[in-house]
């Protein structure tokens, strides 16, 4: 599986994407056990890096190159596993409520040329290229002021006239969100964009700050429990408790005509016909034609969202709108709130605008949920 919020495609409709951490899981929760050896010798690896893409779970192996991840929810995961002078690889697992799953891997030895890494052209242009990437992959919402990415060098940027622009990642990218409380790794696999359509997938670890004070910690508290409200995980959660009226959304079909996908003769769509039983249990099938609209109308649009969205011609408006259209039928949901196909949909409007800045680790929930 690969984790949505991090391997989507995007674009806006408009200008053409701690206890808390358990409030509201599934009480009986898994454990992924394992061992990581070195392939060329057969030896126990000790200080390998265990974790799920998109957590806080994590951990290191021992003397014996075993590692135990506990608290695991169910749910498709992608399991991580790192070590310098080794290959990073990583397997998509599904894990089913109560498991004891266990995962055996071997790493094989690399050489890094380390001087490819940080010694480069970082000149005037590498300068604007990362200002671009910046934008597109941790965002240009408010909270986006406030995130660093702390070892830029190890990007490098590719950019075609006709107006591709990629990126990859020669090391881990070391990330802090001052505004949410959290550092993350994150292991960049591909950044794509071109037009409207930004496309991004990477394995993202999660680690909480520790707060200076009081204040600051209820300073967090608070803006995770914004990022999350009005979220597409939020929107997903909702959908799969059936309660997507009570959490504040609205939704409705806009189906396509011969000219394509138009708002006119849209309707009210019926949220319990969106989802039926997959054939894994835990799991649901996420389906419809068209194009999805999607009205959180418990918040206000952000008013750098208009800006985004080249709408200046207009204020902030007292809902926030979404659309959704699915890239393959159906798609399958987990109980996180995750889609488990690789790029499975895209997302336009205010789920779109909201990029790493404003993500929290997927067994996040606010302590009302």
């Amino acid at each position: 599986m690969r984790v949505l919020w991090i391997a989507i495609l995007t674009g806006s409709l408009v200008a053409l994407m701690a206890p808390e951490l358990l409030q509201g899981q599934d009480t009986e929760r898994s454990v992924i056990e394992g061992r990581i050896i070195n392939t060329d010798t057969g030896e126990p690896l000790q200080g390998a890096h265990v974790f799920l893409s998109g957590t806080t779970i994590g951990t290191v192996t021992n003397a014996s190159g075993r590692f135990s991840l506990r608290g695991v929810s169910t749910g498709a995961h992608r399991l991580v596993i790192s070590m310098i002078g080794f290959g990073r690889t990583s397997e998509d697992i599904t894990v089913r409520s109560g498991e004891a799953k266990t995962i055996f891997k071997e790493l094989k030895p690399v050489v890094y040329e380390m001087n490819d890494i940080f010694v480069g052209n970082l000149d005037d242009r590498w300068e604007r290229y990362l200002e671009r990437f910046t934008r597109l992959f941790i965002g240009e919402s408010v909270r986006a002021d406030s995130v660093i990415i702390s070892n830029p060098e190890v990007l490098r940027f590719e950019s075609r006239w006709w107006g591709r622009f990629t990126a990859e990642a020669l090391a881990p990218l070391e990330i802090e969100n001052y505004t949410l409380g959290y550092r993350i790794i994150y292991y960049l696999d591909e950044f794509y964009h071109s037009g409207t359509i930004t496309r991004w997938d990477g394995e993202p670890l999660f680690t909480e700050m520790t707060p200076k004070d009081s204040l600051q910690a209820a300073y967090w508290k608070e803006n995770r429990k914004e990022a999350f409200y009005g979220s597409l995980r939020h929107f997903f959660l909702a959908l799969l408790d059936n309660r997507v009226r009570e959490n504040g959304f609205a939704v409705y079909r806009l189906p396509r005509d011969t000219h394509g996908i138009s708002r006119h003769n849209r309707f009210r769509a019926n949220p319990e016909r969106l989802v039926r039983e997959a054939d894994e249990e835990h799991f649901k099938n996420f389906n419809f034609s068209g194009r999805l609209e999607i009205i959180y109308t418990e918040r206000e649009e952000d008013p750098r969202y208009v800006r985004w969205s080249r709408d200046i011609r207009r204020g902030p408006a007292r809902t926030q709108t979404s659309f959704l259209e699915l890239n393959k039928r159906p798609i399958t949901i987990d109980p996180d709130g995750e889609i488990k196909e690789t790029y499975g949909a895209t997302r336009y409007g205010y789920f779109a605008f909201h990029r790493l800045a404003d993500k929290t680790p997927r067994e996040y929930r606010p302590e009302q949920w």
